[in-house]
C-alpha cells in the first residue's frame, strides 16, 4: 500500500510541539502572558499563573503580565542562580495607592510581583521594567539578590524586600503602602530614587553601604539604616520623619537633609558624621550619641539645635551651625575648634 507523505505544515507542527520551551537565540527563555495563561511558558511551569521558574539561567519577558487579582504572583522563582529582565514590559496587578498619608485600594493581599518559594533561594538578578499593583510586594527575593532599572510602585505593603548580601540599583519606588526599599545586611543601595511611600522610604539593614539616593515625601523617615553602615552622598528631603536615622557605629557623610519633619541627622553612638549638610528640619540639625565625631558640616535654620550631642567624649570641629530656632549646640561634647555658631567663632 502506497503511502503519501505528510503535509508540510502537519510536520511543522510535530515540529513545534517536540520543540519544548521557545528560546530566543541567544537562548534566553521567554515569558508571556499567552504562555503564561494558556500551556505555561517552560518546563516546570503549568498553565496559569504564576510563571515558576525551576531551573537556572536565563529569562526574558515578550509581553506585560497581568495577574487576576491580589492574592496571584506574576513570577515565582524556585531555583538558584536566575537572570530574569523585564525587558521593558511590567507585572501588573489591581492594587492602586495614592493620598496623603497613602492609602492603597486593597486592604489585603498575598501575591508579589517576582517571589521567591523559600529563604535557601539566592543569586536572583532582574532588571529593566517595572512592576505594579501586588496585593503583598513589588519583589521579594533572598540573598544575593540585585535589582537595577526596575519601577515599582502601588503596591500594598514594600515595595522591594531583598535578602542579605544583596544590591538594588538605579531603581525608582514610590507610592507602596509601607516601605519604599527593605534591605537585610550587608548589602548595597545605590543611585535609587524612592519616593511617595507610606512608611520609611528605605529600611536598611547592618553593615550596608547607602550612596547616591534620593528619598522625598515618604511618609517615614527618608532612610531608616542600622549599625556599621556607610551613608554618603544621598538626598533627603519633605520627609515626614528624620531625613537619615541610623542606629549607631556608621559613617555618615556628603549628605544633604533638608525640610523633613524630624532631624535631619539622627545617630547613635560611636558614628562619624562629617560634611553634611542639613537645614530648615523640623527637630535639630544633626543629633549624635557617644563617642561620635562631627566635623564639616553646614547646620542651619533647624526647628531644633542646630548640634545635639548625647555624650560628653563626643568631638565637634569645623562646622558653621547658624540661625537654628533652639540655638546652636546643646550637649557636652567637645569642641576641637574652627566651628562657627552664627557666625561666632567661639561655640558652646
Amino acid at each position: 500500500m502506497k503511502h503519501e507523505p505528510a503535509p508540510l505544515w502537519t510536520i511543522a507542527l510535530l515540529a513545534m510541539a517536540l520543540a519544548g520551551p521557545a528560546l530566543a537565540v541567544d537562548g534566553v527563555l521567554e515569558i508571556n502572558q499567552a504562555c503564561a495563561v494558556n500551556t505555561g511558558c517552560f518546563s516546570g511551569d503549568g498553565a496559569g499563573l504564576p510563571v515558576t521558574i525551576t531551573a537556572a539561567g536565563s529569562y526574558r519577558l515578550t509581553s506585560n503580565l497581568t495577574v487576576p487579582d491580589e492574592n496571584t504572583d506574576g513570577i515565582v522563582v524556585s531555583a538558584n542562580d536566575i537572570s530574569i529582565d523585564l525587558n521593558g514590559f511590567s507585572i501588573i496587578g489591581p492594587v492602586t495607592c495614592s493620598g496623603a498619608p497613602l492609602t492603597c485600594s486593597h486592604a489585603s493581599g498575598t501575591g508579589s510581583g517576582l517571589e521567591r518559594t523559600s529563604l535557601i533561594i539566592s543569586g536572583t538578578w532582574v532588571k529593566n521594567g517595572s512592576i505594579s499593583g501586588m496585593g503583598l510586594y513589588g519583589v521579594h527575593l533572598g540573598d544575593q539578590a540585585e535589582v537595577t532599572n526596575v519601577g515599582v510602585r502601588w503596591n500594598r505593603v514594600h515595595g522591594i524586600v531583598v535578602g542579605p548580601g544583596s544590591t538594588v540599583s538605579d531603581s525608582t519606588v514610590r507610592s507602596n503602602g509601607n516601605y519604599g526599599i527593605n534591605i537585610s545586611v550587608g548589602s548595597t543601595v545605590s543611585d535609587n530614587t524612592v519616593h511617595s511611600n507610606g512608611n520609611h522610604g528605605f529600611f536598611i539593614s547592618a553593615g550596608s553601604t547607602i550612596s547616591g539616593n534620593s528619598a522625598y515625601n515618604n511618609g517615614g523617615d527618608g532612610m531608616f539604616a542600622f549599625g556599621g553602615s556607610t551613608i554618603s552622598g544621598n538626598s533627603t528631603y519633605i520627609n515626614g520623619g528624620v531625613g537619615i536615622h541610623n542606629t549607631d557605629g556608621s559613617t555618615i557623610s556628603g549628605n544633604t537633609t533638608r525640610v523633613n519633619g524630624g532631624d535631619g541627622i539622627y545617630t547613635g553612638s560611636g558614628s562619624t558624621v562629617s560634611g553634611n549638610t542639613a537645614y530648615s528640619n523640623g527637630g535639630d540639625g544633626i543629633r549624635v550619641g557617644f563617642g561620635s565625631t562631627i566635623s564639616g558640616n553646614t547646620v542651619r535654620l533647624n526647628v531644633g539645635y542646630g548640634l545635639k550631642i548625647a555624650g560628653s567624649d563626643s568631638a565637634y570641629s569645623e562646622n558653621v551651625i547658624s540661625n537654628n530656632t533652639a540655638g546652636t549646640v546643646n550637649g557636652t561634647g567637645v569642641q576641637l575648634g574652627q566651628n562657627a555658631c552664627n557666625g561666632d567663632t567661639t561655640c558652646p
